[in-house]
């Protein structure tokens, strides 16, 4: 599902995003109303394997921290965050070996 550049999701359509929980890969790339809160919705998305959050300014490590429960995650891309650190990047390879992290 690509919703890129799609200023008006906000994490209440994060929410309802995640109920779709058959869907592999997602797209938010430069959706910038989508905070840490909706990002803690897709952690229920068990069959994610791909997702972008690039461009996304108001998330934060702590928040993309919570990533780490998507234990099927192969990609994950976060260019253009703000907010995510480097440690950020070092927690996630750590926790999630098997996905190729983009910083």
């Amino acid at each position: 599902l690509t919703l890129d550049r799609c200023v008006h999701i906000t994490d209440i359509g994060v929410g309802y995003i995640s109920t779709m929980l058959s869907l592999s890969a997602l797209f938010l790339r430069w959706c910038s109303q989508v905070r840490d809160f909706g990002i803690q919705h897709l952690c229920g998305m068990r069959n994610l394997q791909v997702l972008s959050l690039a461009g996304c300014p108001l998330l934060t490590s702590s928040g993309l921290s919570s990533l780490i429960q998507l234990r099927h995650l192969q990609e994950l891309e976060l260019t253009n965050c703000p907010g995510a650190s480097r440690e950020l990047f070092d927690y996630l390879r750590e926790h999630l070996p098997r996905c190729l992290v983009v910083e």
